[in-house]
C-alpha cells in the first residue's frame, strides 16, 4: 500500500481554512495509506483550533508551530501583498514538510496551499499520471476586473506563452499564444509546464534528489515556487499539470460563495474527465494490443496495467492465437473509428461504452479491410480500467479512414521493364563534420543518381555533396533561407525534386543514415521484383558508434519503415499536413503493395551527446506541447543511463567509415 503524506503551511483566515479541511477531510483515498501535516503559522486562534480539532479517520496529524517573530501578512480584496520575508517564511514552513515526508518513508507528498478546495478524486488523479512532480489545474483572478490565469507557466517568473530565446514577436502574437496556452489548459489532459505550485503532488524519489524550496541565490525572481521550479529541472525533473479536475482558489472571502457551487459540479466535473480518461486508455490500450503483426510480438506489459485481472482475459480471448497469426502472414494495424460517451452508473464507478476499431492491413498476402464492434466495461479501482471487453458483431467495411481516398484504387500502376533506376532523395542542412561524407560514400555504390535539397546551409555541405558523388549524376539545389521550422514543406519539395527526375524508384534516407554493408549487392534484387512498390525496413538509432538504443520509447527497430519506394505516376500521393513528424513520405504509401526486408537502416543522428542536446532543444522549441510527438520521448533523449544493445554486425566496419582510418 503507496503511503502518502499531505501536507500545508496554514495561516488563513478560519471560514476559508473549514473549507480547504473539509474537501481534503473528503478526498478518495482508496488503497493508500494517508497521513497529514500542517504548519501552523496562524494569527487567528479560532484558525488553529481548527487544524488541532481536524481529525480523519485512520490517519495520522502531525502539527508543527511555527514561532519565529511574525511578519504582517495583507489580504484584501483586491490583492494578497507578499514580502520577500513573508515569501522566506512559507520556504521554511514547506521545506518543514518535505523533510518529515522523507524522514517518514512517505511515497509521494501533496503539498497544498489553505485557500483551494479539491475535487475528491485529485489524490487518486495525480498519482495515476506516474509523473515526478504534477499539480493540478486551478484557475484565479488576481484582481477582481481580470481574465482568470491558471496557476502554472512556461517560463520565467510567470510567462504563459512560448518564445524562442532568439525570437523576437509582436505584442499581437504574444496576446495570441498566451490565448492557445489558456484554451490548451482548458481541455483536459496532461501537459508539460516551466512552472507550477501550490497543488503539487511529489514523489519520495525527487525529494530525495533534491527538490525543495531553497532559495537559489543567483536567481532573482520572488517566489518560492520559482525557486522550486527551476531547481527541480536542473535536477532532470519535468513539471506536468493535470488538467482534468481543477481545484478552486477562494482567493478572496468574497469567492467563498463559489465553494457550494464547486461542490455541486462535482458529479459534472467527473463525467467529463473520466470521458476522457477512458477514451484515452481505450484508444491507446485496445488499438495497440488488438493490432497484429506476425513479424513481431506486442509490447504487452506496457499496457497490461490499464486491465483488471478479467478484462486480460477477455481481451486474450479477442486475440488471435499467434501461430495463426504467422500461418496467415498477417499484418493489420487498429484504429478508433468510434468510442461512445460512457454510460456510468449512479456512483460514477462503472461505466459501458460502445468502440468500433478499424482493422487495416494484409492477410496471406491480400489486402484487407474490416472493423469490429466491442462492448467495452470499465471499472475505476485506483484509477480507471478495462474490466471487460467483448466482440458484439463485425461492423461491416471500415468506415473511410484518413488515408483513403475514394479514387486511390482506380489509379493505373505503372511498372517499367528491364534494368531499374534507383534515386537517392536527401534532405541536408550543415552537415559537414558529421556523418554526410560517410553516408554519401556508403550509398554511391548502389544508387545510379541523387538528389540533394541543401536547406540553406552555412558550411560546406553542398561541396561535400559535390565531391563524394562526382561519379554519379547528382542534382543539388539550394534553399536560399531554412525551410525545416515548417517541416511538411521542405519533405514536399524534396519528393517533387526527386519526382523531377523520372526515377522508376526513390530511396529517403536522411543525411545520419545508412545501410549495413550487405544493401550494396541485396537492394538491386529487391527493386527488380515487378509485384512490389514499397519497401520497409528497421532501423537502429545509435547512442554511440557501437550501440543501439532500445527501451520504452526507443524501439523503432522493432517495426519496419518504409525507405524505398517505386513511384507510381498516376497514384494520388497524400501527405500528412503537420509542421513536425510528417513523414519522409506521403502517408498513403502504405495502400501500394508493400514488402518488408531484412536489411538494416543505422541511425548514428543520435551517437553522440551534442547532436542528442541539439535534437532535444529542437523538438522542445518546436513541439514544447508535444502535439505532433511524445513528449515522453522527447524527455527521454536526455536520460543519463539509457538501455543500450551492441551492434552484433560490422559495428567495427561503421566505426572506421565515419571515423576514417586510424
Amino acid at each position: 500500500m503507496k503511503k502518502v503524506l499531505i501536507g500545508s503551511s496554514v495561516r488563513q483566515e478560519p471560514e476559508i481554512l473549514e473549507c480547504f479541511l473539509d474537501s481534503i477531510r473528503d478526498l478518495n483515498t482508496a488503497g493508500l495509506a494517508v497521513d497529514y501535516m500542517f504548519v501552523d503559522d496562524n494569527d487567528d486562534p479560532a484558525s488553529s483550533k481548527l487544524l488541532y480539532g481536524f481529525r480523519p479517520l485512520r490517519a495520522k496529524v502531525f502539527i508543527a508551530r511555527n514561532e519565529m517573530p511574525r511578519t504582517p501578512f495583507v489580504k484584501d480584496e483586491v490583492h494578497h501583498h507578499w514580502t520577500e520575508e513573508l515569501v522566506q517564511r512559507v520556504t521554511r514552513n514547506k521545506n518543514k514538510i518535505m523533510e518529515h515526508c522523507k524522514k517518514g518513508h512517505y511515497d509521494y507528498l501533496l503539498l497544498l496551499d489553505s485557500d483551494l478546495v479539491l475535487h475528491p478524486e485529485t489524490l487518486l488523479c495525480l498519482i495515476a499520471r506516474g509523473k515526478d512532480i504534477i499539480s493540478e489545474i486551478f484557475w484565479t483572478r488576481f484582481r477582481p476586473d481580470t481574465e482568470e490565469a491558471p496557476q502554472v507557466w512556461l517560463a520565467d517568473s510567470y510567462t504563459t506563452y512560448w518564445r524562442r530565446r532568439d525570437e523576437q514577436i509582436s505584442e499581437e502574437e504574444k496576446m495570441r499564444r498566451v490565448s492557445e496556452f489558456v484554451k490548451m489548459l482548458r481541455r483536459p489532459g496532461v501537459y508539460r509546464v516551466g512552472g507550477l505550485g501550490a497543488l503539487t503532488l511529489f514523489s519520495l524519489r525527487a525529494l530525495q534528489r533534491g527538490v525543495s524550496f531553497d532559495e537559489i541565490y543567483n536567481v532573482s525572481f520572488m517566489g518560492e515556487d520559482r525557486h522550486l521550479c527551476i531547481r527541480a529541472v536542473a535536477l532532470g525533473f519535468e513539471l506536468f499539470v493535470d488538467t482534468c479536475l481543477p481545484a478552486y482558489h477562494v482567493y478572496r472571502r468574497a469567492e467563498l460563495d463559489g465553494v457550494a457551487r464547486y461542490v455541486e459540479s462535482f458529479r459534472e466535473m467527473s463525467i467529463k474527465a473520466y470521458t476522457h480518461e477512458i477514451s484515452t486508455i481505450i484508444q491507446n490500450a485496445l488499438e495497440n494490443l488488438l493490432s497484429a503483426d506476425f513479424r513481431r510480438r506486442s509490447d504487452e506489459e506496457a499496457y497490461r496495467q490499464h486491465f483488471t485481472a478479467r478484462g486480460w482475459r477477455e481481451l486474450q480471448g479477442l486475440r488471435e492465437n499467434r501461430r495463426e497469426i504467422a500461418r496467415r502472414k498477417t499484418i493489420l494495424r487498429a484504429e478508433t473509428a468510434d468510442v461512445a460517451d460512457p454510460s456510468f452508473d449512479d456512483g460514477l464507478s462503472r461505466c459501458d461504452l460502445a468502440v468500433v476499431l478499424n482493422l487495416r492491413g494484409s492477410e496471406e498476402g491480400q489486402r484487407t479491410e474490416k472493423a469490429v464492434r466491442l462492448r467495452v466495461r470499465m471499472v475505476k479501482l485506483d484509477w480507471w480500467k478495462i474490466d471487460g471487453c467483448e466482440a458484439q458483431e463485425h461492423a461491416g467495411p471500415c468506415r473511410a479512414p484518413a488515408v483513403i481516398t475514394s479514387s486511390y484504387k482506380d489509379y493505373t500502376r505503372v511498372v517499367r521493364p528491364g534494368p531499374q533506376k534507383l534515386t537517392l532523395a536527401m534532405l541536408v542542412r550543415n552537415e559537414a563534420g558529421r556523418y554526410l561524407p560517410a553516408v554519401l560514400r556508403h550509398a554511391a555504390q548502389y544508387v545510379d543518381e541523387a538528389v540533394i535539397l541543401d536547406d540553406a546551409s552555412t558550411d560546406a555541405t553542398v561541396e561535400i555533396c559535390r565531391d563524394v558523388l562526382q561519379d554519379i549524376p547528382v542534382f543539388i539545389h539550394v534553399n536560399q533561407s531554412p525551410g525545416f521550422a515548417n517541416e511538411i514543406n521542405i519533405r514536399k519539395q524534396l519528393w517533387d525534386l526527386a519526382v523531377q527526375t523520372q526515377p522508376d524508384w526513390i530511396l529517403i534516407l536522411d543525411a545520419d543514415e545508412m545501410f549495413e554493408d550487405r544493401a550494396v549487392s541485396e537492394l538491386r534484387t529487391l527493386i527488380s521484383r515487378p509485384n512490389i512498390d514499397v519497401y520497409a525496413f528497421r532501423l537502429f538509432d545509435f547512442w554511440d558508434m557501437e550501440h543501439y538504443r532500445e527501451d520504452e520509447f526507443w524501439k523503432a527497430h522493432l517495426r519496419y519503415s518504409p525507405f524505398l519506394v517505386r513511384y507510381q505516376p498516376h497514384f494520388p500521393y497524400q501527405w500528412q499536413e503537420t509542421p513536425l513528424h510528417c513523414g519522409r513520405f506521403p502517408k498513403n504509401i502504405v495502400l501500394l503493395p508493400t514488402a518488408s526486408s531484412d536489411l538494416r537502416v543505422k541511425h548514428l543522428g543520435w551517437a553522440s551527446r551534442e547532436d542528442r542536446l541539439n535534437k532535444y532543444r529542437r523538438y522542445m522549441e518546436s513541439d514544447p506541447h508535444g502535439r505532433y510527438g511524445d513528449l515522453g520521448q522527447y524527455r527521454s533523449i536526455l536520460d543519463q543511463k539509457p538501455r543500450l544493445k551492441k551492434w552484433l554486425d560490422n559495428e567495427s566496419d561503421l566505426v572506421r567509415m565515419v571515423k576514417g582510418p586510424a
